[in-house]
């Protein structure tokens, strides 16, 4: 309880809160949209880079493991996001969007739980951002390929190659995924990774919490769709994040991940997309209201992580 409580005062939650409180209060608080931008792209290239600067200090030995386990959650989620749209009775392209949700991850998520661990001092491996890049992908693809199975579009059992390479080609070209690799591509390479420590590095935490400032205005401002598709939303968007945090439980285990990366590999497995997805499905299966995946994730999963599931996760995991 003690450690639920910590996290729940630590700096990146009470200025999320702030955010939602100020949207639900109609205040006058607003971060512009091109500070935003900003924002995210810094929040983007400053995690690429801090993991390009820890994979340079590791082995292919080191990574095969967990990057086997972050391919194989990556097929394996949005599945499960499937079959909970399933249960709970949505319709098709509603469990579709949920199956490309949770199979993609959330950045920010990750972001907010790395930001937890340094806080409390919690280590994990200099390579967990990579595994960021490899399970923001496989979930998208796989969500289209069930959409096309389900809709009859397959003959034969083959999957038209177009639509899957569209997707991929996509994914890898969009703002988080190219960001994120540039970033990991510069760190690695740098010569005198120092010379980055103080933009990107030491003013990190700061620039967090701005972020997750605007993005509890963004939470707040989209709390009033929930009413629009019930309790069965709010039950999809917590259920998924226990289930996917035990997988990535699971998955860390198997790999011998240490604690913080364990807890890591949990939040991320545990988090839906709400920039990669989005685009994905607006694009693919257009018949789903895109406020029906983004109130999901925005307003119901992470809010959830913030608050329970990243707190849990470290009193499951560290103790």
């Amino acid at each position: 309880m003690e450690m639920v409580l910590f996290m729940l005062t630590s700096p990146p939650v009470i200025l999320f809160i702030v955010g939602v409180i100020a949207a639900l209060g109609n205040s006058n608080i607003k971060i512009p949209e091109s500070l935003s931008i900003a924002l995210n792209i810094y929040l983007l290239l400053a995690i690429g880079i801090k993991g390009g600067i820890g994979l340079s200090t590791v082995t292919w030995a080191d990574l095969s493991g967990p990057l086997t386990a972050a391919l194989t959650l990556g097929i394996l989620l949005p599945l499960v996001g499937y079959l909970i749209g399933r249960l709970l009775k949505f319709q098709l392209e509603e469990r579709i969007a949920m199956a490309a949700t949770f199979g993609s991850v959330s950045l920010v998520t990750f972001a907010a739980a790395a930001a937890q661990l340094e806080t409390i001092g919690i280590i994990y491996e200099p390579y967990m951002t990579t595994l960021v890049v490899i399970m923001e992908i496989p979930g998208l693809v796989v969500a289209l390929l069930l959409y096309q199975s389900l809709k009859q579009q397959v003959v034969l059992g083959i999957v038209p190659q177009s639509s899957v390479s569209s997707v991929m080609l996509e994914s890898v070209m969009s703002k988080s995924i190219l960001l994120l690799l540039a970033g990991l591509v510069a760190g690695f390479a740098a010569p005198n990774p120092a010379t980055l420590e103080p933009f990107f590095i030491d003013l990190f935490p700061g620039v967090l919490l701005i972020f997750l400032l605007g993005l509890g205005l963004k939470v707040g401002s989209h709390l009033h769709s929930i009413k629009e598709y019930g309790l069965k939303l709010v039950i999809a968007g917590v259920l998924f994040p226990i289930i996917g945090g035990f997988f990535g439980y699971v998955a860390a285990g198997l790999t011998g991940l240490s604690d913080g990366g364990t807890i890591l590999l949990m939040a991320l497995a545990a988090s839906g997309s709400y920039i990669a997805a989005p685009a994905m499905l607006q694009a693919s299966v257009p018949d789903v209201k895109p406020s029906f995946y983004l109130t999901m994730a925005l307003a119901v999963t992470f809010p959830f992580n913030l608050l329970i599931g990243i707190p849990v996760f470290i009193k499951i995991v560290a103790g």
